[in-house]
């Protein structure tokens, strides 16, 4: 196994897996499709959460 960074692994001949909060999604055929897909789940985590700040109302 040989690691990019903490999230984008590449297992042996299998290909390219993003390790997330569920387990591995994959396999990606290459290092930056797999980047790709960790930086499109970055952003809508990110959306995720603005929006639920916008949607709560604290109390008076």
């Amino acid at each position: 196994m040989s690691v990019k960074n903490s999230q984008v692994v590449k297992i042996n001949q299998n290909g390219w897996y993003v390790e997330t909060r569920t387990g591995f999604d994959g396999p990606f055929t290459s290092e930056q499709e797999a980047s790709d897909f960790l930086n499109l789940i970055k952003t809508s985590d990110a959306a995720r959460m603005e929006f639920a700040g916008l949607q709560y109302t604290p109390p008076e």
